[in-house]
């Protein structure tokens, strides 16, 4: 899959190789597109709006605004070019996504929490959006760490193996009451149907806690795939 830069151009310049930050990779799920963003926690952030059901679409610096007059604007460029025209200063900021969710859009911002730390005005934008009608979430290095990261980096790549009806099922049942993948391997369900299962919500485990393993306990869904769902999006 390669980069496609004539669709879905982003509002700043994304850092590449030979700079201070290199440019990173990844396909969430949900876009069915690759994305190129300037941090792994950034990637690992879309890779993770891109399992959750909740998300029906994810844009990687969509917009860019003038917090002074909470104009939004398609670039950076386009922003300062009005910015010369009426004579204004303005106050540029670009959100790392915006997301598609059944509410309606919320942009997100996704910074690790010693750059917070260092310059915690951040923690006011989401305030100055809202009086523009525009929805802000701060997302920090604490809702994604390592285990889950690495967890969730192993389900995106699942999900492209879309799990067949019948199988579902009998995985369903089989998981009624919890099953290691070790026993339900055993049981002649194949590693790649659990794993896509798990991407796609039918089946539901820890993965906040541990790595997923043979010895990873699995429970068909009941409900919402919690694990899927682990950041603060709302419904």
């Amino acid at each position: 899959m390669r980069v496609d830069f004539k669709s879905a151009p982003t509002a700043r310049r994304v850092q590449k190789r030979g700079q201070q930050k290199k440019a990173h990779y990844t396909a969430p799920g949900a876009t069915g597109r690759l994305m190129q963003l300037e941090s792994r926690l950034e990637a690992s952030a879309a890779i993770v709006m891109g399992l959750d059901p909740r998300v029906a679409d994810v844009w990687s610096q969509p917009v860019c605004f003038d917090l002074a007059t909470g104009r939004a604007y398609p670039s950076k460029d386009h922003l300062r070019l009005a910015a010369a025209e009426n004579g204004n200063r303005p106050v540029e900021y670009t959100p790392d996504f915006k997301a598609s969710l059944p509410k309606g859009p919320v942009f997100i911002e996704v910074k690790h929490s010693a750059l917070i730390k260092m310059n915690p005005k951040i923690l006011s934008y989401p305030g100055v959006l809202a009086r523009y009608g525009h929805r802000l979430i701060i997302i920090d290095d604490s809702y994604l760490p390592e285990t889950f990261v690495r967890n969730m980096r192993l389900l995106n790549i699942s999900k492209s193996a879309v799990p067949k009806g019948p199988d579902t099922a009998k995985l369903r049942t089989d998981t009624d009451t919890g099953a290691t993948i070790t026993d339900l391997v055993n049981k002649g369900h194949s590693h790649r149907n659990i794993l896509a299962a798990l991407a796609h919500g039918d089946v539901t485990c820890d993965v906040q806690d541990e790595r997923i393993s043979p010895q990873t306990m699995i429970h068909s869904s009941k409900g919402l795939p919690s694990h899927l769902m682990e950041l603060p999006l709302g419904l």
